[in-house]
């Protein structure tokens, strides 16, 4: 999820183990510690864009950095306020949970998290939520900002920030259970068309769970469609678009492409610009959040070679979020169940 988020869990995390023994303090360590492991990008500027691809939500996301780095910073966090007399132990707890929700967090995005580090570097993802989505972050922003208001002493500032995390958990739960069944929607309408596939995704379509992006695989091509849980049809539109894999296939055993790969999942769209490989992540997106008939797609790559035709690395495009804006008000539209 977004910095935003991610700090406004960790304070409300925070707040809630200890908020009524150190008041501010442990929405403050909240804070620091909720987005503590997005930290990993430090390295970004001494590595190249392969490294960076494979380290970002790695080690930091994992479960055993959660185990491994909880008694650390409850240790100095303790030492920082021993007159408070809390404990290492209580406040390794706290990090550790803050660390686990971090994980949780972003574990339903699309982008990917390495829980399993080092044993395992899958991505693994739930495509649940959108990484931005103010009807998880409002309620629970709400519920902290007025428990930090109240005294500590309050039951009204333990229920605030309660209240907003279990608004903000109850709809990440109802986002699960809206996917299951978007997901169902893709897969019956797909196989109806077209007959069986090699896999599927369905991502949220923007910041809500209500509009939905499905991605289906078969035949070197990928089926997108855009479904609104408000639609009354279920007989869903297809768009073809070819991986045109037959572009990358000389180079797969180079760490570009191989890195590219393994991120993308199989969701993916090569191109040639003029003499320039080009390689599109789809599950990000267009700059039309697919509601038009052409726009550019928002995670573009453009494969870099040495001298001995060697894919060693990629520089990603700056995405154009203009389009999406322009596209704001058919958006509105289309997430109510209206056309295109």
């Amino acid at each position: 999820m977004d910095s935003i988020t991610q700090a406004t869990l960790g304070a409300a995390v925070g707040e809630a183990f200890l908020g009524k023994k150190v008041g501010y303090r442990a929405a403050a360590w909240g804070v620091l510690l909720g987005t503590l492991p997005d930290l990993d990008i430090i390295i970004n500027p001494f590595v190249d864009n392969v490294i960076e691809l494979r380290t970002h939500r790695g080690f930091t996301h994992s479960f055993l950095f959660c185990f491994l780095a909880a008694p650390i910073f409850g240790w100095i966090i303790d030492n920082v306020h021993k007159s408070l007399e809390v404990g290492w132990v209580r406040w390794s707890i706290m990090s550790f949970f803050i660390f686990l929700t971090h994980i949780f967090i972003d574990l339903p995005t699309t982008y990917g998290t390495q829980i399993l580090r080092p044993f395992s570097d899958t991505p693994h993802t739930l495509d649940s939520i959108f990484i931005i989505d103010p009807l998880y972050t409002v309620p629970l922003f709400l519920g902290l900002i007025i428990a930090l208001t109240l005294k500590r002493s309050s039951r009204a500032r333990m229920f605030a920030n309660r209240s907003g995390l279990f608004i903000s958990t109850l709809y990440l739960i109802l986002g699960f259970g809206i996917k299951s069944h978007v997901h169902s929607v893709f897969a019956e309408s797909f196989q109806n068309q077209y007959g069986m596939y090699e896999q599927i995704k369905t991502t949220p379509n923007g910041p809500s769970i209500f509009l939905w992006t499905g991605y289906v695989e078969k035949n070197d091509t990928i089926y997108n469609s855009v479904y609104s849980v408000f639609d009354e049809e279920k007989l869903l539109e297809f768009t073809a678009i070819p991986k045109n894999s037959h572009l990358i296939e000389p180079y797969l055993n180079d760490r570009a492409i191989e890195t590219l790969l393994w991120f993308s999942r199989g969701y993916y769209r090569a191109e040639m610009e003029g003499d320039q490989l080009v390689f599109y992540d789809l599950r990000f997106g267009r700059g039309d959040f697919w509601l038009t008939d052409d726009a550019a797609y928002v995670w573009k790559n453009y494969v870099r070679f040495d001298e001995n035709e060697y894919a060693y690395t990629f520089e990603q495009a700056i995405p154009n979020f203009s389009t999406r804006t322009s596209n704001l008000s058919r958006y509105w539209n289309r997430l109510w169940g209206g056309p295109h």
